[in-house]
């Protein structure tokens, strides 16, 4: 047996955490991303990496009342509760069921970084998620998306994540599905 001398690394950091969500603010069915939402984010047209039957689009729009030209950029974050920039790590969810919406479960690791100075972002795909096939192309240029409009939190007065995350220093985190868009 070895054993490592070091600090446990499940225990939480120095620091006090923040947490927030951005997005479009008129998610039909989730409360975090239309009633809570800190900031605002645009819509994107990812149309041209989603290909869907004349039915699963029909299905999805009823679901989520949105289609593939008007994507939403969501995410909930955690963030030290500290001055300075830390570094940005942005993490995605695999595939599953569209309406088992998994980017929540990323709390625990969000609270944890964030606690030890990382800002987190855990990044909504799910309505990428179900019956769509060949739509990693969509996750990658999605998770650009969220690295865009970073930069654009970034320069905006007034905006609470303004001077929060060093962005020359982004870590790119994925799960099954959420590591192709890695």
């Amino acid at each position: 047996h070895h054993t490592i001398d070091a600090p446990d690394p499940a225990a939480r950091g120095p620091h006090a955490v923040r947490t927030l969500t951005y997005g479009s603010g008129t998610d039909r069915r989730r409360a975090a991303y239309r009633d809570s939402v800190a900031v605002r984010t645009a819509s994107v047209d990812a149309s041209p990496f989603v290909s869907l039957t004349p039915e699963a689009a029909r299905e999805r729009k009823d679901y989520w009342g949105f289609e593939p030209k008007a994507f939403p950029v969501n995410a909930r974050v955690w963030y030290p509760d500290a001055p300075g920039r830390f570094p940005l790590v942005l993490v995605v969810h695999g595939n599953h069921d569209m309406k088992d919406f998994s980017d929540p479960g990323y709390a625990y690791l969000g609270e944890l970084l964030a606690s030890r100075g990382y800002v987190v972002a855990s990044v909504d795909m799910n309505f990428l998620n179900g019956s769509i096939r060949g739509e990693n192309d969509a996750r990658g240029w999605m998770l650009l998306q969220h690295v865009k409009a970073w930069h654009a939190f970034d320069t905006t007065a007034g905006n609470p994540l303004r001077g929060r995350a060093d962005l020359a220093n982004v870590a790119l985190i994925g799960h099954s599905r959420g590591g192709e868009a890695v």
